[in-house]
């Protein structure tokens, strides 16, 4: 196979991972039986998170959490067919499950539940830990199966104008997330018509989120370990085949084959539990000319394409216990010599970008990095690299308030996760052909950055690269 693998390659947030209701889903996964009392919150966890949010909260009211004295957040019905939400992230990192269809609304000294009684039961349990964590009761109001809730979110109004005792109230919520369902549309209307200031806390989550704990970091580093054994035990060796056996074989199939390997992992011989992994968005094949870096990128049914010159792109991305990883690798086929010279400069820009999330420097230091690399090698070129490194990554495999951008000047930090993905459009191969006169490349790595000035650690390098 006289090709090349790009140490590296990434995406998207293409789609959501398969969401499931909290009677199917712990941290994302657990598929649990049917008997019993089936789940259990972790109440150390929730102790923790709980006071860590509270924490946040209060900490950084008036510059990340836009004055909000009331945090309301609503998860929608159960749906195959959703973007990353930072109300479902936020239930996940807080409780261990998600919970749709549920309103929550957190004050200085109650925290109120609006859901159904089989969600009430286990939430329920929280009361003492709640009291204990920050002083706050726990006030749930069970919905029974035809009732609209009006009446309970009336309630829970009240409850919020009688503890604050202020006409001019501040509500946080997540702007960007549009209601789903007549439960969640009833309650905008709801808000929007109560007389309190809403205000958008997104940046405030997106903070809380950025900073990995111990526990976290070990759910990303399985998912890295996985997404890395898939690419480099499945993939390369697949495409190595087709390619020597000259075999007909669709992007679309090989993005449906992939899939199956990442939800069992021991096909690749990696000893995690099924039901804890699942894909981030549909694995990605893209080669014969056609390429599309961007986050809604898909796998079509066109063949691999894989004759001299030729470039094959892909991405894969897996999650356990709901934290997401991504890799992505670029294969060159026979490169010519603008394609080598253009790969290898992609491979010191994200070098450089990488290196750059080091702890106290800006966000926007990595971009700027990579940038530095192709002004300095190969400018001609500048003008098709993209225009991010990449995102912060886990409970959402976006986290958008960490692009790694030009602008960015949040602060890096120790146990903050990038997807650092970087690079060329619509490159010229100087070709004849079609399907090889036009070429992109991309390049992923999950990485962790570590503290005491020392560079990050890569989570996903480890793969094969074959000679030209």
């Amino acid at each position: 196979m006289a090709a090349t693998s790009s140490s590296r390659v990434s995406h998207f947030d293409r789609s959501s991972p398969r969401k499931a209701p909290m009677a199917d889903h712990q941290n994302g996964s657990a598929k649990a039986s049917a008997s019993g009392n089936r789940y259990k919150i972790d109440l150390e966890n929730f102790r923790k998170r709980l006071k860590g949010f509270y924490s946040h909260w209060r900490e950084h009211k008036y510059n990340l959490w836009a004055a909000s004295d009331v945090v309301a957040i609503a998860t929608p019905p159960p749906s195959e067919d959703r973007h990353y939400l930072k109300s479902s992230a936020f239930h996940i990192w807080m409780l261990g499950y998600e919970f749709t269809e549920t309103i929550m609304v957190f004050m200085n000294r109650q925290i109120h539940f609006l859901c159904s009684q089989k969600k009430a039961n286990l939430l329920g349990t929280l009361k003492e830990s709640a009291k204990e964590a920050v002083g706050a009761d726990v006030v749930i109001h069970v919905k029974a199966k035809n009732d609209d809730g009006i009446g309970l979110m009336e309630e829970i109004l009240l409850a919020v104008r009688t503890q604050l005792k202020s006409d001019s109230v501040v509500v946080g919520y997540i702007a960007r997330e549009a209601p789903e369902g007549k439960l969640l549309e009833t309650w905008s209307e709801k808000l929007s018509r109560s007389g309190f200031q809403l205000s958008n806390v997104t940046n405030g989550f997106s903070e809380l989120f950025a900073v990995k704990d111990d526990s976290e970091l070990t759910c990303v580093k399985k998912a890295a370990y996985l997404t890395s054994s898939v690419m480099k035990n499945f993939v390369y060796p697949k495409l190595e085949k087709i390619i020597d056996e000259e075999n007909k074989v669709s992007h679309s199939s090989l993005m449906d084959d992939t899939e199956k390997v990442i939800l069992d992992p021991l096909k690749v011989k990696v000893e995690l539990k099924a039901e804890k992994v699942d894909i981030c968005y549909p694995p990605i094949f893209q080669s014969g000319g056609e390429f599309d870096l961007r986050p809604s990128a898909s796998s079509n049914d066109d063949d691999l394409y894989y004759d001299s010159t030729s470039v094959i792109l892909c991405a894969i991305g897996s999650r356990y216990n709901c934290y997401c990883s991504n890799v992505a690798r670029t294969y060159l086929i026979d490169a010519n010599p603008m394609q080598r010279k253009a790969y290898k400069v992609l491979h010191k820009a994200h070098d450089a970008a990488i290196a750059a999330l080091k702890s106290g420097n800006k966000v926007s230091a990595a971009y700027q990095a990579a940038v530095a690399v192709v002004e300095k090698v190969a400018p001609e070129i500048l003008r098709h690299l993209t225009k991010t490194a990449g995102t912060g990554i886990g409970l959402e495999f976006r986290e958008s308030g960490y692009s790694l951008n030009s602008t960015n000047d949040r602060v890096v930090k120790p146990g903050m996760v990038f997807n650092v993905s970087l690079g060329f459009e619509n490159l010229q191969a100087q070709t004849k052909n079609p399907k090889t006169e036009k070429f992109s490349l991309l390049v992923a790595d999950t990485v962790v950055v570590v503290g005491c000035g020392l560079p990050p650690e890569v989570l996903t390098q480890a793969l094969p690269t074959a000679g030209y």
